[in-house]
């Protein structure tokens, strides 16, 4: 298996709403399924490559589609891509807030996974051609923060921002980890539990529980893997206690809820590509 990853972090106003840009060329010996778990990000995949194959389940039957692009919105289950022996293209961590500004749409119109060319139209089917006859990785990059930075400017003007209360509460549950009661949340922007919940939703699609109880369970998934690439074995209590949870079957219950599988059965599926860099990849 031989895998090629090249990073970068976009500038100025792009860089509070990329949280990375990773060029990716991965040669396996066969194809896998990789399991994209629910993130406080957007998911943006330009393939250079073929068809992205995904699916909404684990099992043979579940339906597949394949994107050239795809863009992935805030979800609580998880997506699962197919992964072809050889693989390669542009993945982008996106905040949930940028949506209006980089691609037309609030993010709680997108879906789990989305085709990119239904989302952004020409604009889409354009980069991946101009990615595809580029000539290095790093010029790929340059070219997906160029098209980044002209999307930002064409729909300034035509869309209107997100209600500073919603961005204001996306940002406390962002802040606080996942660690806060939603009617403290709604009493910080001044608004009822009710408009909170309605407002939010339509802007992010997900509920404010629903968020906090995500990006709890982001930084539970960041500490269990960071204890694995560290050698040692996840001490699944003291996570639970340093990331928000009761106890450690709260954090073990939460992970079968947003992963499908334990926090020792995903480290156990996900051990290649944590030994290899863990940058396939996913919706999500």
């Amino acid at each position: 298996m031989s895998q090629h990853y090249v990073r970068s972090s976009p500038t100025g106003p792009l860089a509070s709403a990329v949280g990375s840009m990773l060029g990716y060329e991965i040669a396996d010996d066969a194809p896998s399924v990789h399991r994209g778990l629910p993130s406080p990000w957007l998911t943006v995949v330009i393939s250079v490559d073929g068809p992205v194959p995904t699916a909404t389940g684990p099992g043979e039957d579940a339906p597949l589609h394949r994107y050239e692009s795809l863009v992935g919105g805030l979800h609580t289950t998880p997506a699962y891509i197919h992964q072809p022996a050889h693989q390669a293209g542009v993945q982008l961590a996106l905040d949930p807030l940028a949506a209006r500004t980089l691609l037309g749409v609030p993010a709680g119109e997108l879906g789990i996974v989305s085709d990119a060319d239904d989302v952004l139209g020409d604009a889409s089917r354009a980069l991946r051609e101009r990615l595809g006859e580029a000539g290095s990785w790093a010029e790929r990059l340059v070219l997906v923060e160029d098209a980044l930075r002209r999307a930002a400017d064409s729909r300034r003007p035509a869309l209107g921002p997100v209600r500073a209360e919603i961005a204001e509460a996306w940002q406390l549950v962002v802040r606080r980890g996942g660690r806060v009661r939603v009617p403290d949340v709604a009493a910080h922007v001044w608004l009822s539990t009710r408009q909170l919940s309605s407002l939010f939703t339509a802007e992010l699609g997900l509920s404010p529980g629903a968020a906090c109880r995500l990006v709890r369970f982001d930084a539970a998934r960041d500490a269990v893997r960071a204890r694995s690439l560290a050698q040692s074995g996840p001490n699944l209590t003291a996570i639970a206690v340093r990331t928000g949870y009761a106890d450690h079957s709260h954090l073990v219950r939460d992970f079968h809820a947003f992963a499908g599988l334990s926090p020792t059965a995903w480290l156990v599926e996900e051990r290649a590509n944590i030994q290899a860099g863990g940058g396939a990849p996913r919706a999500g």
